[in-house]
């Protein structure tokens, strides 16, 4: 039996769930990302931890909203659950130091409202493909200092 090359790229695709309250804001990232990952929506952080544990993704995509809701202990929860999942964390104003607080916490990098389409991809594409050849993220890329 062969595969089809369309189903073997489907295979290959890596997976990103996107947590916010905002369907609108949910909607608008899984739209940025889904030409090249499945990505998939949530709007709590019960039902993408419940999902996580059944698919795992290689991606979480969470709001600040999300993580201030449940508090900043989620991002552990997160990694203890699916520890080869990488985080990055949307956060409302870079100059509130939230997304350093994050990353302090075990994020792997932040970005800030309002969200350029080619910033979120380049941070997901290094994300993602450091995953896959397993070499350093450029700090530039994660908003390390």
């Amino acid at each position: 039996m062969q595969i089809s090359v369309k189903v073997a790229k489907a295979i290959e695709r890596r997976r990103v769930f996107v947590v916010d309250d905002n369907e609108s804001f949910r909607a608008a990232i899984e739209f940025m990302l889904h030409d090249e990952y499945e990505a998939h929506e949530f709007a709590s952080a019960s039902a993408t931890l419940a999902k996580a544990e059944q698919i795992r993704p290689d991606l979480l995509v969470l709001a600040e909203g999300v993580i201030r809701v449940n508090g900043l202990d989620l991002i552990q929860e997160f990694l203890a659950r699916v520890p080869e999942t990488k985080i990055i964390v949307i956060v409302d104003q870079i100059s509130s130091g939230f997304g350093q607080d994050c990353v302090a916490e075990g994020a792997h990098g932040f970005l800030a409202k309002p969200l350029k389409i080619e910033l979120l991809r380049d941070k997901v594409d290094a994300l993602l493909s450091a995953r896959k050849k397993s070499g350093p993220i450029p700090r530039a890329v994660l908003n390390l200092r």
